[in-house]
């Protein structure tokens, strides 16, 4: 949810849009500025002195507003100018890490109001969004470019190993031979391949129209990150409550918690001794039914309550699946001739080498 709200906001400033334009000549000028993007009565309320200016917004009047030393307040469209040179009244018990009195009036009004506030600093020439308690620090472009294309290639990287540890389980899983260490390094990669694709849109979304050389899109990346999820629902350990409880633990792991197989591990609920652990595990079958064709993911999810796991699965007969609610003849023996497809053309893969910079 964070993530998605601060999406939203480095939208609004990509290069290109009309708010960003004035901000550039604000930092263009060397000037400082602080600017909130909303005007409720909430938070016109915590506001005191400056002008009522309530006019159209362009960028060039918030350039020639932003000399003043108060804040301006923009409506939440970004269409006018509602007021200027005002003083944010924030109260003393909200905290704050900032040093600098503009950027400290920044972060407490935002967290206070839950609206976005711009900062723009005077000295280091340089943009922060505040947005409740996240803040972002924008950089150059020429910056932005170089770390979008070291994360292009990391998200290839990570991608081929992703597709490779996805083959070794699919041959574990199809000769009954699954171990924790080969579900945990799946989850692992998948969880690095959804998060550079994420810092890779951040990138696009922050370069806004220069960002042509970044909108390449993967063809197989969004099913091959939405494959590697289902894992987590496969082989989550029943001593956790439910999915939900897996998936949060491991989406909140933090880059170095990642990096170690013992917290993958232990967030799906089972030991950090992930190298001695040699019980042989089985799946419940989300990933590989989902492979099927014309099966809806509805439909997999009765099938999964009514059998459990995926051997049981391989083993019922036409009838048998017949029976699940949603499942006609037609959809039993595709998944049958699937899965048994799936059986005799399999190949035991070779593990793959990961590159240096991993």
């Amino acid at each position: 949810q964070k993530t998605c709200e601060l999406f939203a906001a480095l939208k609004l400033l990509s290069p290109g849009t009309y708010l960003r334009e004035g901000i550039d000549y604000i930092i263009q000028s060397k000037a400082g500025g602080l600017i909130v993007l909303g005007d409720t009565p909430e938070t016109l309320d915590l506001t005191e002195g400056g002008f009522r200016i309530n006019c159209p917004y362009t960028p060039t009047r918030l350039y020639e507003l932003s000399k003043m030393d108060g804040a301006i307040i923009l409506s939440e469209d970004i269409k006018r100018i509602v007021r200027a040179n005002v003083t944010l009244r924030t109260s003393s018990t909200i905290p704050s890490n900032e040093t600098g009195l503009r950027h400290r009036s920044a972060d407490k009004f935002a967290k206070e109001t839950e609206q976005i506030v711009l900062a723009v600093s005077q000295s280091r020439n340089t943009l922060t969004l505040y947005l409740k308690d996240q803040h972002y620090i924008f950089r150059e472009c020429s910056t932005l470019l170089s770390c979008a294309n070291q994360t292009m290639f990391a998200l290839t990287q990570h991608l081929k190993a992703l597709q490779n540890a996805g083959t070794i389980l699919n041959w574990a899983e199809l000769s009954g031979d699954v171990t924790l260490a080969d579900v945990v390094a799946a989850i692992q990669l998948c969880e690095r391949v959804r998060r550079a694709e994420q810092e890779l849109d951040r990138y696009r979304i922050e370069l806004g129209t220069q960002a042509q050389s970044l909108q390449y899109v993967i063809p197989e990346l969004t099913t091959e990150i939405e494959s590697g999820l289902l894992i987590i629902k496969d082989y989550y350990h029943e001593s956790l409550r439910d999915a939900s409880e897996a998936f949060e633990a491991i989406l909140g792991l933090d880059v170095h918690s990642l990096a170690n197989p013992s917290d993958i591990s232990e967030a799906l609920g089972y030991s950090r001794d992930v190298c001695n652990t040699f019980e042989v595990l089985k799946p419940r079958g989300y990933r590989m039914l989902s492979q099927v064709p014309r099966i809806p993911f509805n439909i997999v999810e009765n099938i999964v309550h009514k059998f459990k796991t995926l051997d049981r699965v391989n083993i019922a007969a036409v009838g048998e699946l017949q029976a699940v609610d949603g499942v006609g003849k037609a959809q039993a023996s595709t998944i049958k001739h699937t899965l048994a497809h799936m059986k005799s053309t399999a190949v035991q893969p070779e593990v793959m080498a990961l590159s240096a910079f991993e």
